[in-house]
């Protein structure tokens, strides 16, 4: 198997159905993700957002608990993907998924439980740690620090 690093680039953050959400894409090169698939990507979010937060251990949680997430949206070698992972109960990341393929772009929920490649798992990383310093440790959340902290473009991926 060969392995080379890709490109990834963060986006301004983004409301949808009362989300807030930090974009990302990754790509093979250094060119954006044409806006056509954006745009696509962008209207099928909604339905990748949880229908209900409903545990019945941590259903207290979720009242207080900041609409935010982050989206990878990842132009790969053979498909499309997009992750969403919203941050649900406080400090735990939900994550739902699709795929689409690259020549005719019509994203479909997946059905298999994947959570990311190494190249979209740089942005989950990062955000962690960003929602932990910023949202977690502060007496009161910085929701504001919070979307300035984003992984910087550059390559992704390495070891």
């Amino acid at each position: 198997m060969s392995f080379a690093e890709r490109y990834s680039r963060p986006s301004p953050a983004t409301l949808v159905d009362g989300w807030t959400i930090k974009p990302y894409q990754v790509t093979i090169g250094q060119e954006p993700i044409a806006a056509p698939t954006v745009a696509a990507a962008d209207e099928f979010l909604p339905k990748l957002l949880p229908a209900s937060l409903t545990h019945p251990s941590l259903v207290h949680e979720q009242a207080d608990s900041p609409r935010y997430a982050f989206v990878v949206l990842h132009q790969g070698k053979d498909a499309l993907w997009l992750n969403l992972y919203t941050w649900v109960y406080q400090a735990i990341l939900h994550v739902r998924a699709a795929s689409s393929p690259l020549d005719a772009v019509a994203f479909s929920e997946l059905t298999e439980p994947l959570i990311g490649c190494v190249w979209e798992l740089p942005a989950l990383v990062h955000e962690r740690s960003a929602w932990v310093r910023h949202v977690m440790t502060p007496d009161r959340p910085d929701l504001d620090a919070y979307l300035a902290d984003v992984l910087p473009a550059g390559p992704v991926g390495g070891p």
